[in-house]
């Protein structure tokens, strides 16, 4: 009996019960063609189907398979501002990646959640009547004061209904506070963009920032994974460099206006 209770009590001391708050993955560290890193489920990481053509985490879905998931760590305890966010699209499976897709009757992306790691309840639901058809990454996000307190999963789960497969690309999964209400749907553009990137630990200084004409006078913030705060400043020019002479190696967010760009430093 001592023996029983003392394997007990030892494989739920090895059982992963970490959390971190706030929580961002753009997946760039993954290993390719693997589930990610922390993550359960069946969805892989793949490289040239993030945004910028770099990793993100997918699912394929069509008659042969019809639900593809993916579940992230523990992340917590949220916040009354707590939000998660991040970038999909959906693309032909036959033609990847040049032909936007749109969903049929029973195609969908649901986002759930669970404070218990057992029962989910869907928090966002992405179908035929309010998915955004487009090459360019759309960004939704999803606020949850209600779950205040909570430390919690999140799964994204795509379902095949009917027409032909296609490829879900989900990218920069964030959770933070946000000061807002609702939910937002964000579209991605091209108006600004970083070269080179990645770019090497010794090289910051040779990192530019291109933006379109319309984005000078906004301000721009680099964040770390973690949602800290590096940089930020108003644009002044339609190219301008960082200020910041060092930064770790990882990976970084550099935020626009609506638009968000990964930022790797080797």
């Amino acid at each position: 009996m001592r023996i029983t209770i003392t394997l007990f009590l030892l494989f739920f001391s090895l059982k992963p019960f970490a959390q971190t708050y706030p929580f961002a993955e753009g997946f760039e560290g993954m290993p390719n063609t693997q589930v990610p890193t922390g993550w359960e489920g069946s969805m892989k990481v793949l490289t040239n189907h993030g945004i910028n053509d770099y990793k993100a985490v997918c699912a394929r879905v069509s008659s042969a398979v019809t639900v593809d998931s993916s579940i992230t760590p523990l992340i917590g305890p949220l916040t009354s501002a707590s939000a998660l966010s991040f970038y999909y699209r959906i693309i032909d499976q036959n033609i990847y990646p040049s032909t936007p897709t749109n969903l049929d009757v029973g195609d969908s992306i649901e986002v759930l959640l669970s404070t218990d790691s057992i029962n989910y309840q869907t928090v966002f639901l992405i179908m035929l009547d309010n998915h955004n058809t487009s090459f360019n990454f759309v960004k939704k996000k999803v606020f949850l004061s209600q779950f205040a307190g909570s430390s919690v999963n999140f799964k994204f789960r795509c379902k095949f209904g009917t027409g032909a497969g296609y490829y879900v690309d989900i990218d920069t999964v964030v959770v933070k506070d946000e000061p807002q209400t609702g939910v937002e749907d964000l579209n991605d553009d091209a108006s600004f963009s970083l070269y080179p990137n990645p770019v090497s630990q010794l090289a910051i200084g040779s990192l530019q920032f291109a933006v379109s004409e319309q984005l000078i006078g906004n301000q721009f913030t680099l964040t770390d994974i973690e949602g800290k705060v590096i940089e930020c400043g108003r644009i002044k020019s339609s190219i301008f460099n960082l200020q910041s002479s060092i930064l770790s190696k990882g990976l970084y967010f550099v935020q626009i206006g609506n638009t968000t760009r990964k930022l790797i430093i080797e």
